[in-house]
């Protein structure tokens, strides 16, 4: 799931007419709301070429099995009904010029829209796959703190381990002293001697992803997104004995089958 190379905008715009779909509301932008959306889960997503597999969790889209996409929500979007997004890819400083937009049909079907630049990169109507009920769904993020302490892997490099406690980070045998404070669900901040050091956001699945801030970071509030946009490290990690995965792959059977 490629998002983001606009320069191909122009071959891919698909069903220009159907962009009425996706009303024109949306301005500046606001953090993210603490809710599951329904969006969440696992979909079918049927567009002029097929059909692929297209999952999300509250504020990510993967790519495969990883957390690829992160989304940060715009202002005028409705809970329960319609979201605009700007996006940004995990490891690349900035925002990019994709706009993701979902809007829910009925429990079992959403229109889906990645656009930049006023063209269309892609549209479809997606099928939910995962149950209906978005809340009883592995990927959704409604952890509390206690939940990302504990021990973990490099998703990349399994060798390689993350552990988390209140007052101790290790990323691969490179303990430091912490402290935490809660930023919000699913995610803490990390203070290493008195200042903001890093994020570790939960990202939906048996997945995490810790945000190492740039050097000289003054506090864990964002720019005009009201979230961080810059690190100097984004380190996905996976959850030791999580089960998330299986549950997609078992979703992702049904893909393409024929339904009643």
């Amino acid at each position: 799931m490629k998002l983001f190379f606009v320069k191909k905008a122009a071959d891919m715009i698909r069903v220009c007419a159907a962009a009425l779909l996706f009303p024109a509301i949306f301005s500046s932008p606001v953090v993210a709301a603490s809710d599951t959306p329904f969006f969440t889960g696992v979909w079918e997503l049927k567009d002029s070429q097929g059909v692929r597999p297209l999952v999300m969790s509250d504020w990510l889209i993967f790519d495969g099995k990883l957390p690829r996409t992160w989304l940060y929500m715009a202002k005028g979007s409705v809970p329960g009904m319609q979201y605009r997004f700007i996006a940004r890819n995990v490891g690349v400083n900035g925002i990019s010029a994709a706009l993701v937009d979902v809007v829910r049909v009925d429990d079992s079907h959403m229109n889906y829209r990645i656009s930049a630049n006023g063209a269309i990169i892609e549209q479809g109507e997606a099928y939910r796959l995962s149950v209906p009920n978005a809340n009883d769904s592995c990927l959704a993020v409604d952890t509390e703190m206690k939940d990302l302490l504990g021990k973990w892997v490099v998703a990349s490099d399994q060798k390689k381990k993350v552990s988390l406690s209140e007052t101790e980070l290790d990323v691969d045998g490179q303990k430091q002293a912490v402290e935490l404070r809660p930023i919000r669900t699913g995610q803490v901040g990390i203070v290493v001697s008195g200042a903001p050091y890093a994020l570790f956001t939960d990202a939906g699945g048996d997945y995490a992803v810790l945000q190492i801030l740039p050097t000289g970071t003054a506090s864990f509030a964002g720019g005009p997104i009201g979230q961080h946009v810059n690190f100097s490290q984004e380190i996905v990690v996976r959850r030791t004995g999580g089960r998330c995965d299986a549950a997609i792959a078992g979703r992702l059977k049904l893909l393409g089958k024929k339904r009643p």
